[in-house]
């Protein structure tokens, strides 16, 4: 047995077991994260339809103040036409000015038609203002309650999750960059997480596919770190594992 490949391998069994209480703390807490990160970003885009409801809302009272400014100019121009039409002095003076109150008149008609189409606008958009605003605060309520529930059992778990990273980072550095790459590349690769599993009854426990005799051998001899052929998990030997000339037999 070679003591500093048995040291690895019992580091790896170690921060494999540590991941496996953290990821049974972390199952814990269900769905409510993703719950309070979806009611975040909820919120977050029902205020940004409130601010530009509210920008649109604005605008429209300045358009139509502007408008209602344009009304009252113009009717003046109407009057000051219409006494000066009774006044002309020709028909080209007459053609002249008939033209102008035509267009005055017709600016008039156009900004009433707006002022209309903008008062049914505001009206719908306060209507619209007014569901965002149920609606955000309907939101705001359940992720104050969601939070209090994560909270709650954040600090339920907080000193033991606490004590498993600080193992966790202990192990990592006695394992060294290159041989944690490797265990965190095959964690992730596999499907239930397990990147260090035992020999149970001549088979890797991982995909349960039987390994040779011989390479069974050097897994109980921890001369060498092993990885499965087929799914490429690291191997350890089982802690009640009998002698290594068995495994030839």
């Amino acid at each position: 047995m070679d003591k500093d490949i048995a040291i690895k391998l019992t580091k790896l069994s170690d921060i494999q077991e540590v991941d496996i209480h953290l990821s049974d703390i972390i199952k814990l807490r269900g769905t409510l994260p993703d719950e309070v990160d979806a009611l975040q970003q909820d919120i977050e885009k029902l205020c940004v339809k409130m601010q530009e409801t509210k920008d649109l809302l604005a605008t429209l009272q300045g358009d139509i103040i502007s408008k209602k400014e344009l009304i009252k100019t113009t009717e003046k121009k109407v009057q000051r036409y219409e006494t000066q039409q009774m006044d002309v002095r020709n028909n080209r003076e007459y053609d002249a000015i008939t033209k102008e109150l035509e267009l005055s008149k017709l600016d008039i008609q156009l900004a009433e038609k707006f002022l209309r189409t903008a008062y049914d606008k505001i009206e719908k958009e306060q209507i619209y203002l007014e569901e965002i605003s149920r609606f955000l605060k309907t939101k705001e309520s359940d992720l104050v309650l969601k939070k209090q529930d994560l909270e709650t059992i954040l600090e339920a778990s907080k000193a033991e999750e606490d004590a498993l990273y600080k193992k966790r980072e202990e192990v990592k550095n006695a394992l060294g960059e290159a041989l944690y790459v490797a265990y965190e590349r095959i964690r992730s690769n596999v499907p239930n997480n397990l990147a260090v599993v035992s020999v149970k009854k001549g088979a890797c426990s991982g995909c349960c596919i039987v390994i040779p005799p011989q390479q069974k051998l050097v897994v109980h001899e921890r001369n060498k770190i092993v990885f499965c052929e087929h799914c490429g998990r690291m191997l350890i030997a089982p802690e009640d594992a009998v002698d290594a000339s068995s495994y030839l037999r």
